[in-house]
């Protein structure tokens, strides 16, 4: 029932990042608890997110390994070569509906598992969340992650939602419940109550601002009630014990206290470049550089710090910001960042 998002979504936890060798041994460490399902990459922000994808599906540590991308041909077409399924991302505001459900229909007519996330459910009503699953469930689509995005929503109306979808369709659901009001726990149970076939976890509920639900937590919870009995809560324990070693390493015990809900400074800092794109969905204006940023995050830094630089050479300066991340297995600071536009000017 659990799929590790630590990989992935963990990339998003501020201040934090993964080298290629720390992503495949932290997969080995997961799979080897009895974890079989897992979200590992956005190979479409950076050539290190296409090669560990390839590295870790070639091993075969996960019965079902899928990277994550928008809703394009161009994202379609990188996951499929890393040999993953097919996880996306509707956009966050979508002017028009038929070039997506296309796209979609072409990741479908690739012959593997292809999971739609339906952003911000806490926007809309269950009438137009269930009239999208069907939808979707038409084209093909196998699973809709249902995420509550920016941690709105409580466990009644989580449950309502899961509840009335799996009333209302066939198609199996996903939940990914985000912890900014400290809901994330008690939202994914409510979610599995109501019918949920996967829900998300990270270790530590790492993850973008305050994260999502606790691996452990969850883990707990379905082996004390019967619903998994493939998952060794000893051997999660060492793949937490590594992730904890890379906190210490990279940010430091402060990351816990930062990562509380409504009290730590983690509330207010994205890392997603497709966060900052959508500045009317998220507003906050702290950043976290790592290789899933974006243009727009980089310009906002640049311009936000005085730095002139020629807009012909901002693909370049994303770029190299993206290698230089990758090469460290670490986030970068706005020094780096402006160094990096000023040797490129």
């Amino acid at each position: 029932m659990i799929t590790d998002d630590t990989l992935r979504e963990g990339m998003q936890t501020p201040g934090f990042s993964f080298s290629t060798s720390e992503k495949i041994e932290l997969a080995r460490l997961i799979s080897e608890s009895g974890i079989k399902r897992a979200l590992v990459s956005y190979p479409p922000a950076h050539r290190s997110e296409f090669d560990v994808t390839r590295s870790i599906v070639n091993k075969g540590y996960f019965t079902e390994t899928f990277a994550l991308g928008r809703t394009l041909k161009q994202d379609i077409d990188i996951i499929y070569e890393t040999g993953a399924s097919i996880s996306l991302h509707l956009p966050f505001k979508i002017d028009n509906m038929d070039p997506i459900v296309d796209n979609i229909k072409y990741a479908c007519s690739k012959g593997r598992s292809v999971e739609i996330g339906f952003v911000d459910i806490d926007m809309f009503n269950v009438n137009e969340i269930v009239k999208f699953c069907k939808k979707m469930e038409d084209a093909g689509v196998d699973v809709i992650q249902l995420p509550d995005t920016r941690g709105m929503l409580d466990p009644g109306k989580i449950w309502s939602v899961i509840k009335s979808v799996k009333n209302g369709t066939k198609i199996k659901i996903e939940a990914h419940c985000h912890n900014d009001h400290g809901m994330a726990v008690a939202n994914t149970v409510s979610a599995i109550t109501a019918g949920s076939d996967y829900v998300d976890t990270t270790i530590f509920g790492t993850g973008e601002r305050n994260g999502i639900a606790d691996s452990m937590t969850i883990s707990d919870y379905l082996v004390r009630n019967g619903i998994e009995k493939g998952i060794n809560l000893d051997r999660l324990k060492i793949a937490y014990n590594y992730m904890y070693g890379l906190i210490m390493k990279k940010i430091g015990s402060k990351f816990f206290s930062d990562n509380m809900p409504l009290y730590g400074n983690n509330s207010v800092i994205q890392t997603a470049g497709t966060h900052v794109a959508y500045s009317s969905v998220f507003e906050e204006k702290n950043y976290s550089v790592n290789v899933y940023t974006g243009k727009k995050m980089i310009m906002e830094i640049l311009n936000k710090n005085g730095i002139n630089y020629d807009v012909r050479n901002l693909d370049r300066i994303v770029s190299l910001v993206k290698d230089e991340s990758a090469r460290r297995g670490e986030v970068l600071t706005v020094n780096d960042i402006i160094k990096i536009a000023g040797e490129i000017a």
